[in-house]
């Protein structure tokens, strides 16, 4: 049947109105009941978009070389971002509370949306036109179609063309390179490069740093980031040189760089030296160019490659690998690159790790491996790509082989450091070599006392100091030291401290000494472990410092000893009375903060010690007897035990150049007063005034009883023979005193032997060939010696040691200078040291202080060997053969 039409104008007013709602509704039915076919479009596209921007991305780092990135792709990404977020928010967000469904976490992806599950959900609002909620879903499947467009046109513009530009390869070629972004501290140097560039006035740069702390890298990425030159920086040209490290000749090094760079301009073809660097230095006269030197030497000139100072636009940044360079490169800034810091080291592990679960299981794990990794990134760097995906006793058995360097250096991860410790090495002098190596001898990361260390390497003969100076030794390991430092083989950590960094100590302990066989030197410092039988038979040197729970052997056959480090074990008390029986060559022996009360007596049976160290031994209270046999020892420290009256045996090492000890509370007074205290302190002058080559005194006071400036003036006075004073302020009113004085040896002259075709009676000078008859005195003994036919002449310099060199010198200390040298080499030189009562050769010859003769007519010793004969209290004569 149908509806009769309306009447009137009102009810026609309402039929239209009621048909006009009917429509939307209907429009609005058709909205809600399409939304979940719509809405799963949608997520599908957004899905797509992703993963399109995911392959343009790939697209980008497989063509970095040709391609660079520009605003565009900046762009886009903005709009991506605004996208994703706006879908989230204002699209699922939006549909899951009208149809009823919780909302998700912010930022979850579309393709985990339950699509499904909204459309169940929208169904039975399909007839609901009478709720609000029918039509606010209508305007969202609005919405939805509305920003389907949107999403489609972005997909459609990410493309590789339209994002990224083509690098014109006049400017700049990409390097591989890591990325900084993780490495704070080497972005902030990469930044400060760039400021440096855009100063006109800094033209040529280095950047140093030991090896392996990510110098390459740095310059790489600085390479890769002029593609986009920063605002006051204009390029025409960037030339990366890789420096030849297996050319032996600078003229092969200078012609393979100038390969590289005119190869770089498309000048490739030039022929000669001369040529090619013309046809560089004309090519880049007129450019805005930058040289990265990745690698130089101090024996090429920039000028021989056709860089010139002339080139007002060119500028050069130099990667320096050897430390040379650093003094002999002029330059206007250098930068020093350090390593990480234990929290950007942290951070990188991680970054390389990329597991955050597997990071935070092994979190103090993870912290040991770092902190064994010295800092240095691409050490870092490889370690944590070899722990990828291993489970937690991997990460444990790396950490025990760092932590005890067993077996370490043979890891694939460490080769690096190997290799760049070896470069260093092998480019040291014998002896310098000898010096890096024995420095290993202390724990990683210990702080090596700069004195001690000199004083060690000089008893073990590694350093060239002529004479028995002290102070000569002392700046010859100085030397030694900047040699080390700056080849990074040692580092300064305060003015008194050198450390071995943690990496190059692993190399120079798997590294034998030179002139040596392997397994010459134990080392178990700062880890638990001991020494075998055999082990203490070959051993040369011996380290087991801070070693937990060590044990020593009653009686090893070390026969070939020379170093034994036994420090810093509190918990050792006693050393077996025989346990030094056989170490006759040890030369320097460290015992300083043991737990020992008494040392053994056998200590006197060490004939060649040179240096002994008993500091901070706390409960020491005595030094055996037998210590005055010790006629070598030439350094003694006794600081921070309980001995505070210097026993009379130290007068009677007759070579020691160091002394060090402490005055205050000791054994022999453990409350001092003001008159104990001036007691000590006249002892210790009367026994030190018998130790004539004292160069070195350090004192260190602990006195609580107000006096302290007093008997720090009174010892100033005391010693007043001792020039350089230097005091160190300490806490708990403790001063210490280093008193320095060069040593001076009795006076004499010097002996400059003639022309032997010269008459004895007659003088002659050898540089001007001049002759001069001689008074009768003069040449009797000089010339006279039996069997010699050479004269002497004497220069008086005070007193000192005279020296005769000739094949036919001889010494016979009881009747006239006569004896027989057929026995001797051909070179052999005569000291004879004089005191006050023998001023010069001819007192010596005329009145010689002893009358027992040295019997050496029939003595034939080998190379440098001495023998001495006493002359009582007045000094030694002594032949050496040269």
């Amino acid at each position: 049947m149908s509806v009769p039409p309306p009447v009137g104008q009102a009810v026609a007013a309402a039929h239209d109105d009621a048909k006009g709602f009917f429509l939307y509704a209907k429009r609005a039915r058709r909205h809600v009941i399409d939304l979940p076919h719509n809405f799963e479009i949608l997520n599908n596209r957004v899905v797509s978009l992703c993963s399109s921007w995911k392959v343009l991305n790939d697209d980008i780092n497989r063509q970095s070389v040709t391609r660079q990135k520009n605003d565009n792709y900046e762009a886009c990404l903005k709009e991506k971002d605004r996208i994703l977020k706006h879908y989230q928010e204002r699209i699922v967000n939006r549909y899951k509370k009208l149809v009823g469904l919780e909302s998700g976490a912010n930022g979850e992806a579309g393709n985990q949306i339950p699509v499904g599950e909204l459309s169940a959900a929208s169904k039975r609002w399909n007839n609901r036109f009478y709720i609000r909620t029918f039509y606010r879903l209508a305007r969202l499947d609005k919405n939805v179609r509305k920003f389907m467009t949107e999403v489609t046109e972005l997909e459609n513009k990410i493309t590789l063309e339209h994002v990224t530009s083509r690098i014109n390869p006049e400017i700049v070629v990409r390097q591989s390179a890591k990325e900084l972004t993780h490495v704070p501290s080497h972005q902030a140097v990469l930044d400060s490069l760039v400021v440096c560039l855009c100063d006109a006035d800094c033209k040529r740069i280095i950047i140093h740093g030991e090896p392996q702390v990510g110098k390459t890298n740095i310059l790489r990425n600085l390479n890769n980031r002029l593609v986009q030159c920063p605002p006051g920086l204009e390029l025409d040209c960037v030339i990366w040189v890789t420096f030849p490290t297996r050319l032996p000749e600078p003229e092969d090094i200078t012609t393979d760089i100038q390969d590289k760079i005119l190869q770089r301009l498309d000048l490739a073809g030039q022929k000669g030296g001369s040529g090619k660097k013309e046809a560089i230095s004309r090519a880049l006269r007129e450019k805005s160019y930058l040289l990265l030197f990745d690698g130089f030497s101090p024996s090429i000139e920039l000028e021989d490659i056709g860089i010139s100072e002339e080139h007002e636009h060119g500028k050069v940044i130099i990667e320096a690998k050897d430390p040379y360079l650093l003094k002999n490169f002029k330059c206007h800034k250098k930068i020093e690159l350090e390593k990480l810091s234990p929290q950007d080291s942290r951070i990188l592990f991680d970054k390389i790790i990329a597991d955050e679960k597997l990071c935070e299981e092994n979190r103090d794990l993870g912290d040991m491996i770092v902190e064994e990794l010295g800092g240095l990134p691409g050490v870092i760097i490889s370690i944590a790509r070899s722990l990828k995906c291993e489970q937690e006793d991997c990460w444990e058995g790396l950490n025990q082989r760092l932590k005890a360097d067993v077996n370490v250096i043979d890891l694939p991860e460490l080769g690096g450091v190997k290799l760049a410790f070896h470069i260093a090495y092998d480019n040291l002098k014998e002896n310098d070599r000898k010096c890096v190596l024995y420095a290993a001898l202390f724990p990683k990361v210990f702080p090596i006392p700069i004195d001690i260390l000199v004083e060690c390497w000089k008893a073990e003969g590694f350093l060239w100091c002529p004479g028995s100076s002290f102070a000569a030794a002392r700046s010859e390991g100085r030397t030694v030291l900047n040699e080390l430092t700056m080849h990074h083989l040692l580092q300064k950590c305060s003015k008194r401290h050198v450390k071995m960094p943690i990496n190059c100590r692993r190399v120079a302990l798997e590294t034998p000494f030179p002139g040596e066989e392997r397994e010459t030197s134990f080392v178990k410092s700062g880890v638990p472990g001991h020494l075998e039988e055999a082990e203490w038979k070959k051993a040369r040197r011996v380290s087991l410092m801070q070693s937990k729970s060590v044990k020593l052997p009653v009686n090893p056959e070390s026969k070939r000893m020379s170093t034994l480090f036994l420090l810093l074990n509190p918990e050792l008390e006693i050393i077996q009375e025989s346990f030094f029986r056989y170490m006759k060559t040890l030369r320097v022996l460290a015992l300083n903060s043991l737990g020992m009360k008494l040392l053994p007596t056998c200590l006197s049976s060490l004939t060649a010690l040179q240096s002994l160290y008993l500091n901070n031994c706390g409960k020491l209270q005595q030094l055996p007897p037998g210590i005055r046999k010790l006629r070598k020892l030439e350094v003694l420290d006794i600081r921070g035990t309980l001995i505070r009256c210097l026993p009379e045996e130290i007068s009677s090492l007759v070579n020691l150049i160091c002394l060090r000890f402490s005055l205050g509370p000791g054994a022999c007074n453990p409350s001092p007063d003001r008159d104990s205290l001036e007691r000590q302190t006249s002892e210790t002058f009367s026994t030190a005034k018998h130790l004539n080559k004292l160069e070195e005194l350090t004192i260190v006071l602990e006195i609580n009883n107000g006096s302290i400036d007093y008997f720090v003036n009174r010892i100033k006075a005391g010693f007043s023979k001792f020039e350089n004073v230097t005091q160190f302020e300490n806490v708990n009113n403790r001063i210490e005193l280093l008193l320095q004085r060069q040593y001076q040896p009795p006076r004499g002259g010097e002996v400059n032997f003639s022309n032997s075709t010269v008459p004895v009676t007659h003088g002659h000078d050898a540089m001007t060939g001049i002759e001069w008859p001689r008074p009768d005195n003069e040449g009797r003994y000089r010339g006279g010696v039996s069997g010699a036919n050479y004269l002497a002449s004497v220069k008086d310099k005070g007193k000192g040691t005279e020296t005769l060199k000739d094949k036919s010198a001889i010494l016979q200390t009881g009747e006239p200078l006569e004896a027989n040298a057929n026995n001797f080499e051909e070179n052999v030189a005569l000291e004879v040291p004089l005191t006050d009562q023998f001023s010069n050769l001819e007192q010596v010859l005329q009145e010689p202080p002893v009358k027992q003769s040295m019997p050496l007519n029939n003595w034939s010793p080998p190379l440098d060997e001495r023998v001495q004969a006493p002359f009582q209290n007045y000094g030694s004569a002594s032949v050496r053969l040269k």
